[in-house]
C-alpha cells in the first residue's frame, strides 16, 4: 500500500476524496462503498455499525483487501477505542480532573493502539470545546474542563499520544461548543463572541495544540458566529474556516455530520455538501441517512455548475492525501500489555472528586444500614418497532448495584427510574425511614437529542424530601447537575466511562482516596427550596 499522488488523480477522483462516506445500510450500501474505494474515489468511511451478516470487524478487513491507498477509517473514541474488548476510558472529564498530562496522553495512546491493530486510523477527537454553560446538554464531560488552558494542556497531550501512534485527530467542534446550551442535534448553536475573543477563548486549545503537538486533524461544527460571519455556520463559513488558515494551520479540516437537523432544516442537505466544499472543507462527513452514492453525486454536481474551483478542489484533495499518508506510520506497539491495562486503571482511579459539606471524611461508615437509591432507566417505545425497550446506553447505574451490595454488605438497594412514578417517590419515603441514611447513586446523561443533562425534576423533589436522611450522592456524568441537589454532606463525582463508577464507590467506601478536582465553576444550593 502506498499514499496516492495528486497529479494522478482526475478530478472526480480528487472529489471522492473530499467525501467521507458513512456506514452502509444494507450489503448494497456496502458495495457501493467497495466499488468508490476501487476507483480511488472516496477519502474516509465513518464505519460505527455492523449490518446483520456483516460485522464491522469483517466489514474492515475487506476494506483493506479492496483499498490500495490509506483510506480514513474513522470512530468516536471518546471512552476509548469503541469495542466490548477493548480497554474502557473515563469521558475527557475525569481525565481533565486529574490534571495529568501523562495521563491524557496515555489514554491517546492506548486508544491508538487498539485502533489501528483493528484497522482504523482516525479518531472522532479529542473534543476541546470549553464546558462553559451549566445547561449544555451536548457536550458538558465529554470536554476536558471549562478553561481554556486546562483544555489546551490536555489535549495536546492527548494529540500526542496518538499520533505518535500513527493516529489522524479531528479535534473538535471547532470553533467551540462550550457557551451554548443548545444541541446542534437539534437546533443552532449561537456564540456571542466576536474574532478577538474567539481567537483568545475557544480557539487557545487548537493554536496550542498546532504549536505543541502538529495538529494533524480539525472537526468543524455547526456553530453560528455572527460577528464574524453573520449569513453561515462555521462548517459553511468560508470566514470561519478560513480564520483558522490565517492562524497557521496547514492540515486537515472536515465538516461534523451533516446528519444534524439543526443545519440541514436550515440550509437543505444537498446545498449543504456544496457550501462545506467551497467554505474551504477538506472533507464533507454526509449524512447516514443519504446512499454515499447520492452525496457524492451531490459534491460532483456543485463542482460542475461551478460552486467550488479547481484550486479549491486540490488544496483539499491535498489535506486528505496528506492525512491518509500519516497513517502509515505504525504504532509503537502492535497490541496492548499488561502495563497498559494498569495504566488506564490508574486514569479511571484518578478521576472521582470528593466534595464535603460539613462530613469529616468522604468515606461512609460500612457498617452501617444504608439505603442506596440506584438511578435506573425509565422504559419507551421505539417508534421503529412499537415494542418497549430500556436505553441502557442513557441515565442508568444498576450496573454499580453489584459494587454497593460488595462494599456495603449491610446496605440494600432500591432501583428508582429517572423520571420516578408516585408510587416509586413513595417507596422511596417509606423505606428510608428504617435505614441510618439515603445515599443517592445518580447519572447526568449527556447525549444528542436529548435537550438536556441535568437529573429530572422529579428526581430532585424526591431528594428535597429526604434531604434530612441524605448523607451522600454519588453523581456520574455532567457535574453540573450538582447545582440543583440540596445540600449533602458528601458529594461523589466521577466522570462516566472506564473504572470510574466503581472508582467512586470506592472513594465512599473509603478504600481509595478522591484525588481528582472537578474541573468547571459549581455554585451549589445552600438549603432546599420553601
Amino acid at each position: 500500500m502506498r499514499a496516492l499522488v495528486l497529479q494522478e488523480l482526475t478530478t472526480e477522483q480528487k472529489i471522492g476524496q473530499m467525501l467521507l462516506a458513512r456506514r452502509p445500510v444494507n450489503r448494497e450500501g456496502f458495495e457501493a462503498i467497495l466499488d468508490l474505494i476501487r476507483n480511488r474515489s472516496l477519502g474516509g468511511l465513518h464505519l460505527s455499525e455492523s449490518l446483520p451478516d456483516l460485522p464491522v470487524p469483517r466489514m474492515v478487513e475487506r476494506i483493506h483487501e479492496v483499498a490500495d491507498y490509506p483510506l480514513l477509517l474513522c470512530e468516536n473514541m471518546e471512552k476509548g477505542f469503541t469495542n466490548a474488548q477493548a480497554i474502557p476510558f473515563p469521558d475527557q472529564m475525569g481525565i481533565g480532573a486529574s490534571g495529568s498530562e501523562e495521563l491524557a496522553y496515555e489514554a491517546g495512546r492506548i486508544t491508538a493502539i487498539e485502533a489501528k491493530s483493528r484497522g482504523f486510523n482516525v479518531v472522532f477527537g479529542p473534543i476541546v470545546d470549553l464546558a462553559m454553560h451549566p445547561r449544555a446538554c451536548c457536550v458538558g464531560p465529554r470536554c476536558f474542563a471549562a478553561d481554556a488552558e486546562t483544555v489546551a494542556r490536555m489535549a495536546s497531550a492527548m494529540i500526542r499520544g496518538y499520533q505518535d501512534n500513527g493516529m489522524i485527530v479531528t479535534a473538535k467542534h471547532y470553533p467551540g461548543f462550550g457557551e451554548s446550551e443548545i444541541d446542534s442535534h437539534l437546533g443552532m448553536v449561537y456564540l456571542t463572541c466576536d474574532r478577538e475573543l474567539l481567537l483568545e477563548r475557544e480557539l487557545r486549545p487548537y493554536l496550542e495544540a498546532m504549536r505543541t503537538a502538529d495538529l494533524s486533524g480539525v472537526m468543524v461544527g455547526h456553530i453560528m458566529v455572527p460577528k464574524v460571519d453573520p449569513k453561515y455556520p462555521a462548517t459553511l463559513s468560508p470566514a470561519l474556516i478560513g480564520l483558522l488558515r490565517e492562524a497557521g494551520y496547514d492540515g486537515l479540516i472536515m465538516t461534523d455530520s451533516l446528519a444534524m437537523v439543526g443545519l440541514t432544516n436550515l440550509f437543505g442537505l444537498e446545498a449543504c455538501h456544496g457550501l462545506a466544499m467551497a467554505a474551504g472543507n477538506d472533507m464533507v462527513m454526509t449524512s447516514y441517512r443519504l446512499d454515499n452514492r447520492v452525496a457524492y453525486e451531490y459534491m460532483l454536481k456543485a463542482y460542475r455548475a461551478g460552486q467550488v474551483s479547481d484550486e479549491q478542489v486540490d488544496s483539499a484533495a491535498r489535506h486528505v492525501l496528506a492525512a491518509q499518508a500519516r497513517t502509515l506510520q505504525p504504532a509503537s506497539q502492535p497490541r496492548v500489555t499488561d502495563a497498559d491495562h494498569a495504566s488506564a486503571l490508574r486514569v479511571s482511579e484518578s478521576a472521582p472528586a470528593a466534595v464535603l459539606r460539613g462530613a469529616a471524611s468522604p468515606a461512609l461508615a460500612t457498617d452501617k444500614r444504608h439505603l442506596f437509591l440506584v438511578q435506573v432507566s425509565n422504559d419507551f417505545t421505539s417508534p421503529a418497532n412499537g415494542k418497549r425497550y430500556i436505553d441502557r446506553d442513557g441515565q442508568d447505574t444498576r450496573d454499580m448495584e453489584p459494587a454497593v451490595r460488595r462494599l456495603f454488605p449491610r446496605s440494600d438497594v432500591i432501583p428508582l427510574s429517572d423520571y420516578p412514578s408516585a408510587v416509586e417517590i413513595e417507596h422511596a419515603c417509606s423505606k428510608s425511614m428504617d435505614y441510618d441514611s439515603v445515599v443517592m447513586v445518580a447519572y447526568a446523561w449527556t447525549h444528542s437529542y436529548t435537550g438536556s443533562s441535568d437529573l429530572t425534576r422529579r428526581l430532585i423533589s424526591l431528594l428535597d424530601g429526604l434531604s434530612h436522611k441524605l448523607s451522600a450522592v454519588v453523581l456520574i456524568g455532567n457535574p453540573y447537575a450538582a447545582r440543583e441537589l440540596p445540600p449533602t454532606p458528601r458529594l461523589i463525582w466521577a466522570a462516566d466511562g472506564g473504572f470510574c463508577r466503581e472508582a467512586a464507590l470506592k472513594v465512599l467506601a473509603g478504600q481509595l482516596q478522591p484525588v481528582g478536582k472537578i474541573p468547571v465553576p459549581l455554585t451549589l444550593r445552600d438549603a432546599p427550596p420553601r
